[in-house]
């Protein structure tokens, strides 16, 4: 399936590192049929390089439409990264162009291709030759400003990229101040291939707020343990307390077939903040779960979390 052929708008899971792996992908799946899914963010030399790395290749067919993004610097590599995404069954490859971390910078990846943008045609150019797949690049607005975004993108385009996301920041902020998304709109013009926004999306309905003349919008940090962020509330009511226990236990369980115990219980909890969002004493229950060292502990708490809730109406007023 093509990017020109997906319906609009087109809804994501951006691509985050250490999070958007295949067990986070699969809970989101399960509550959001429509959503394109993104893998983790990926190094082309690891890929290539490590078995260890390659395990990020593995994936659910419930996962689909599913991509993977990659970064590095190197055509060649990413050729040959390429065709493995090519081989395991995915739809397609995003290129990291906008990964503001100062060791991926200093290495002449992520943001750094901003400043290349021969070497960065050449990349989509080695994607699209070797693989055969779809190639999107997600970047930001620019270097220190917006001014060069018009014509990067345009190259981007014309070397073969088939999609772009933007994210709404310079690399000078990282992650600091508002994301601005006007020069975005004002790509749009410019651009006959689809184009989404990224950065600050709250939720579904925040992001069809944003969208105006966009083909579709990614959502990251806010859907770190939080998979109903996809959901169209209009539609479709919030999750039940008690389900936002089950779940999180579901999606630990999924995280644990990646991991041994003493990896998965410390890595659970960068999701458990937004997943007890909303829950009266969310703080002290986040607080004794974040403590948990053992699976059977971690557990235990989850289970006795949720007869706490059980019998409160949902309606009552919330906490966090």
């Amino acid at each position: 399936m093509r990017w020109s052929e997906f319906p609009r708008p087109i809804v994501c899971l951006a691509p985050m590192d250490g999070v958007t792996n295949t067990a986070c992908r699969q809970v989101v799946r399960r509550l959001n049929p429509e959503v394109v899914l993104f893998s983790e963010f990926t190094s082309v030399d690891g890929l290539v390089r490590s078995e260890h790395v390659r395990q990020r290749l593995d994936h659910e067919p419930c996962e689909h439409p599913l991509f993977m993004q990659l970064f590095g610097n190197a055509p060649e590599t990413f050729a040959e990264a390429s065709r493995m995404v090519a081989d395991c069954g995915m739809l397609g490859v995003d290129i990291n162009m906008g990964c503001p971390a100062k060791k991926i910078v200093h290495s002449q990846h992520g943001s750094a291709l901003m400043r290349e943008p021969d070497l960065a045609c050449r990349i989509i150019d080695a994607v699209r030759e070797a693989s055969g797949l779809e190639v999107s690049v997600k970047t930001r607005l620019g270097w220190s400003d917006a001014s060069e975004l018009i014509p990067f993108a345009k190259r981007l385009e014309s070397a073969g990229a088939s999609l772009l996301t933007i994210h709404g920041r310079t690399y000078h902020q990282a992650f600091k101040g508002e994301a601005d998304w006007e020069p975005i709109y004002e790509l749009k013009k410019h651009l006959a291939i689809p184009l989404l926004g990224n950065g600050d999306v709250a939720n579904h309905t925040h992001g069809l707020r944003k969208l105006r003349n966009l083909d579709g919008f990614m959502i990251g940090r806010a859907a770190i343990g939080d998979p109903w962020v996809f959901r169209h509330f209009a539609k479709t009511p919030p999750p039940a307390l008690v389900e936002r226990i089950d779940v999180a236990v579901d999606h630990y369980h999924l995280l644990r077939k990646l991991r041994p115990e003493r990896a998965a219980v410390p890595e659970f909890r960068k999701y458990l903040g937004n997943y007890l969002s909303g829950f009266r004493r969310a703080k002290e229950w986040r607080m004794r779960l974040m403590q948990c060292k053992m699976e059977m502990e971690f557990l235990a708490e989850m289970a006795t979390l949720r007869k706490y809730v059980e019998p409160l109406p949902d309606s009552l007023p919330l906490a966090s």
